[in-house]
């Protein structure tokens, strides 16, 4: 994938796991990955623009714990995405991922290909636009629009509440 030969990734972590991961992005033909300590130096390089995407590794978590109140993405834009890694994913974690900012909540035990296809997906959607936004409802949802003639949509008159049939029992 060509977006991920010329990416710059952060891995933001203290422990044994984020070095390994940072090694592991190094094989898959990254172009560079920048290992950091705290969530303070990612900031830095996420909001300077040096950086296309953030993987934050939280593995001090008990594994179906969410991670500590603290972990909020380095920063909340659109124009990086930031990836939580945790020991196992459960859907309160994703929550608690999307509700902190993050694109995504990624199990610890990721197989390699799938983690390259998840950084690519990431990318590629800050690319178009897409990365962070929530989806939003069309306007013409909710309304009651019929079809009408020569294009046109016609609005719906409401059913009578009363009609001029009986009721068989």
């Amino acid at each position: 994938m060509r977006l991920m030969r010329s990416a710059h990734i952060v891995v933001v972590g203290d422990s044994d796991k984020s070095i390994m991961l940072a090694e592991r992005l190094r094989r898959m033909a990254v172009a560079r990955v920048t290992a950091v300590a705290d969530l303070v130096e990612a900031r830095g390089l996420c909001r300077g623009g040096g950086a296309h995407a953030c993987i934050v590794v939280w593995d001090d978590c008990a594994p179906g714990e969410a991670p500590p109140p603290v972990a909020d993405a380095p920063s909340c834009g659109k124009d990086v995405p930031f990836l939580m890694m945790v020991p196992v994913v459960t859907p309160y974690v994703r929550k608690i991922a999307r509700r902190d900012g993050y694109m995504a909540a990624l199990p610890a035990n990721i197989a390699p290909r799938m983690l390259y296809r998840r950084i690519g997906a990431a990318l590629q959607g800050c690319r178009n636009g897409k990365g962070g936004t929530r989806r939003r409802r069309p306007a013409s949802i909710g309304r009651k629009l019929r079809p009408g003639g020569a294009g046109f949509p016609t609005w719906a008159t409401p059913l009578p509440l009363y009609s001029d049939k009986p009721t068989l029992h």
